[in-house]
C-alpha cells in the first residue's frame, strides 16, 4: 500500500524506519511540523521527524496550516492508499480524513479510553498506573475516539521516565503498525468503551513547580513523569535546577532539606511532607545534567531546596 506518515516528535521514528525499510509497503511522504528558523543566514531547523525523513531520502511536507484548500489538493495528488498519524500536532479535518481509501490510523501511546489527549505517557506515570500500553486505532473527528484495531499492553516500570517508556511504547508501535497494515482489511474494528475515558491534558507550566511538601510518591511521579521534557524544577539558593531522575527513600526530615546519615551526606536524599527522594539525576540551569553524587562533590554551602 502507498503510505502516508504524519509525525511531528520522536515518538515517531522507529515508525518511519520501518514503513521506509517495508518491502510490502511504500512511504510516499512524510509531513511533520515548520521547521524553525535560526542563526544569522536564517537557516531552517528541521525537527526530527523532518531530519529523519531528509537522511531516507522521502518526500517531506511541513504546511503551518494542514486543512487549507491547497494542502488537501497536494495530498490527494500523492493518491495514498493509507495515512499513519504518530504525534503530529495538528488537527485533522473531516475532508482530510476522508483522502485515503482506507482512511487513516493513529498511533496512541495508552491503553485507549484511558488518556485521550496530548500527553499519555506523562500522565500515565504522574497518575502512578501500573500499565499502559499501545492503541492502533481508525481516526474519527472526535479526539482519540476512533474504534480499535490492535492493541498491546505494557508494564511501567518503577523507574521509568517519560523518555524511557516513549521509547519503549515507539518500537512496540512500530510493529504494531506494520502488522496492522498487513491485515487491514481482516481486522475487527472494536469501538471504545464508554467507561474509563480519561483526557491527557497537556502539560501546564504551574504543574512542573515542585512542591516539597506533597508525600515523596507524588513527587517521585511528577519527576519521572515529565523527565527530561518539560523537567521538574525548583530553586537552590536562587537558581534554578531541574531534577530529572528520582526514586522514593524511606526517610523523614524538613521538606526541601539535605538527609544525613551520621552527620554525612554520601547521595542526594531530599526530605518531602511525607518520606524523601534519592535524587539520581539533577541540572542546573544553563549547566549539564550530573548525578547526585557529582552534585554533592561539586556544591559548597547547604542544601536547602525551595
Amino acid at each position: 500500500m502507498r503510505v502516508v506518515l504524519f509525525a511531528s516528535s520522536d515518538f515517531a521514528l522507529p515508525l518511519l524506519q520501518d514503513l521506509h525499510n517495508s518491502s510490502l509497503h511504500e512511504l510516499v511522504a512524510v509531513y511533520t511540523q515548520p521547521p524553525s528558523v535560526s542563526g544569522r543566514g536564517l537557516r531552517l531547523k528541521y525537527g526530527s521527524v523532518g531530519k529523519k525523513a531528509q537522511e531516507l531520502s522521502v518526500n517531506l511536507f511541513y504546511p503551518e496550516k494542514i486543512n487549507e484548500p491547497k494542502q488537501l489538493r497536494d495530498f490527494a495528488d500523492l493518491t495514498a492508499d493509507i495515512a499513519i498519524v504518530a504525534a503530529y500536532g495538528q488537527i485533522l479535518s473531516a475532508e482530510l480524513l476522508s483522502v485515503p481509501r482506507f482512511g487513516f490510523l493513529n498511533l496512541h501511546p495508552s491503553l485507549l479510553p484511558r488518556w485521550r489527549g496530548a500527553a499519555p505517557i506523562e500522565r500515565a506515570i504522574m497518575a502512578g498506573d501500573n500499565i499502559t500500553g499501545v492503541c492502533t486505532i481508525q481516526m474519527v473527528e472526535k479526539l482519540d475516539s476512533g474504534p480499535i484495531l490492535a492493541q498491546e499492553t505494557v508494564k511501567i516500570d518503577s523507574r521509568a521516565t517519560a523518555q524511557t517508556l516513549s521509547v519503549l511504547l515507539s518500537q512496540i508501535g512500530a510493529s504494531q503498525i506494520l502488522s496492522t497494515l498487513d491485515k487491514i482489511c481482516k481486522l475487527p474494528a472494536i469501538p471504545q468503551s464508554d467507561l474509563g475515558v480519561t483526557y491527557a491534558h497537556k502539560i501546564g507550566k504551574k504543574e512542573t513547580r515542585i512542591d516539597w511538601e506533597l508525600p515523596a510518591e507524588v513527587l517521585d511521579r511528577l519527576i519521572r513523569g515529565i523527565s527530561p521534557y518539560p523537567g521538574a524544577w525548583c530553586t537552590l539558593n536562587g537558581v534554578r535546577v531541574k531534577i530529572l531522575e528520582s526514586r522514593v527513600f524511606d526517610s523523614q526530615g524538613v521538606p526541601g532539606s539535605l538527609i544525613k546519615i551520621n552527620g554525612e551526606s554520601k547521595s542526594l536524599r531530599v526530605a518531602c511532607g511525607k518520606g524523601a527522594i534519592l535524587i539520581s539525576c539533577i541540572q542546573r540551569e544553563g549547566k549539564n545534567p550530573v548525578s547526585g553524587e557529582e552534585f554533592l562533590q561539586g556544591f559548597r554551602g547547604n542544601i536547602n531546596f525551595s
